[in-house]
């Protein structure tokens, strides 16, 4: 499968996309509200105070990163926290407030992952079958071991999980609170073990766990508190369990990770543009650490340049 143009015309195309998703989630946010016969001051919360609070999360991020950047939990977290707060000062249905933003969040994420699948940010990792990127997203930032080779569409499945999971939250939100609950527990789950066929190397880890692993598992304990309900302590103690193992075989796991292999890259890079082709040390501690990287062929005597 050819990975779409990263570019719309003139425009980025996770930019256009960025900015679809952000009108059909607007309109999908007006009809709940006016459904659910919503206030003008409780409208004002639900459609207003998220879009606020991604902008000023994802501000904040690209100010301390020194660059843009874009983390999907952030930017939904800040968004909660901020209708959740904006509905308490009004005295509101304060469920319903946060029903409207995970659905809406949840649509808006479903075109800002097809938009990641343009461009090959959020990419996956090689497979037999699958998205096959070119030079064309090399040049807007895809490492080069990603490129002319098949990956997992993990962004396509991503969105497509996602598009359930807001039909699902629309099905079940008679009850006030159960879409966000259904949504974000659902996404968790969805989440944490797409996280582990993703390929990109600039998510940060520990203990063996993504950031996004580490938040798939907070939202599931907020779940299960909010409505300890059978089926919410049943995703909170699944994704407790799946962490565990995964802590577990950490050490099995490191060499592989995508963060090493991209560090793996630039050391190989580093080793083949000295002429001395010395020696240099990756940061994981492990038991088999040394690599060997490309290097031009030794001489008598001469030790073979490696990256460790």
């Amino acid at each position: 499968m050819n990975a779409p143009r990263p570019k719309i015309g003139r425009y980025s195309a996770y930019t256009v996309l960025g900015f679809v998703g952000y009108g059909v989630a607007s309109l999908v946010g007006a009809a709940l509200a006016t459904a659910w016969q919503l206030t003008l001051g409780e409208r004002l919360v639900a459609l207003v105070a998220p879009p606020l609070a991604f902008i000023a999360a994802i501000t904040i991020a690209t100010a301390l990163k020194g660059r843009e950047w874009i983390v999907f939990y952030h930017a939904a977290f800040g968004a909660l926290i901020a209708v959740v707060c904006a509905g308490l000062a009004i005295d509101a249905c304060v469920w319903r407030l946060v029903d409207i933003a995970t659905l809406g969040i949840g649509t808006f994420l479903v075109f800002g992952r097809l938009g990641c699948f343009s461009v090959a940010c959020c990419h996956g990792r090689p497979a037999r079958r699958g998205v096959v990127y070119r030079d064309a997203h090399v040049a807007v930032g895809l490492g080069r071991r990603w490129a002319h080779r098949p990956l997992v569409p993990v962004q396509v499945i991503e969105a497509a999980g996602t598009l359930v999971l807001v039909a699902t939250g629309l099905l079940v939100s008679q009850t006030p609170g159960r879409a966000a609950l259904v949504f974000g527990g659902g996404y968790a789950m969805m989440r944490f073990a797409l996280e582990l066929v993703r390929g990109d190397p600039v998510r940060p880890f520990a203990y063996g766990l993504s950031e996004a692993q580490w938040c798939c598992l907070a939202v599931g304990a907020l779940c299960a508190i909010a409505r300890p309900l059978p089926w919410t302590l049943a995703i909170a103690g699944a994704l407790a369990a799946g962490a565990i193992v995964l802590i577990a075989h950490r050490r099995r796991r490191e060499l592989l990770l995508p963060a090493h292999l991209h560090e793996l890259d630039l050391l190989c890079d580093a080793v083949l543009a000295d002429p001395a082709h010395a020696r240099r040390d990756t940061r994981p501690r492990m038991r088999s650490r040394r690599h060997y990287g490309p290097a031009r062929r030794s001489s008598p005597g001469e030790r073979r340049g490696s990256c460790t």
